[in-house]
């Protein structure tokens, strides 16, 4: 049925762009910390986590979020 065929490519969409913060910082952590990776922490929102996954500071936690949440609309 071509009504209910986007049903699991918007799951799978919705699967992958959740994704892409592991991804980009795994890809980070292999081009410039010598494939270091460090594991997600759930108890952090995306923007800290991903900043935590690649090793920067406390600060850039928020700056992480902030640019997370300026480009969500794109």
């Amino acid at each position: 049925n071509k009504m209910a065929a986007w049903e699991y490519v918007y799951e799978d969409a919705s699967d992958l762009v959740a994704r892409i913060p592991v991804i980009a910082a795994f890809i980070y952590n292999l081009k410039y910390r010598d494939d270091k990776q460090i594991d997600i922490d759930p108890k952090l929102d995306m923007g800290a986590n991903f900043a935590h996954m690649i090793g920067q500071s406390e600060q850039y936690k928020d700056v992480a979020l902030l640019f997370f949440i300026l480009h969500s609309d794109h």
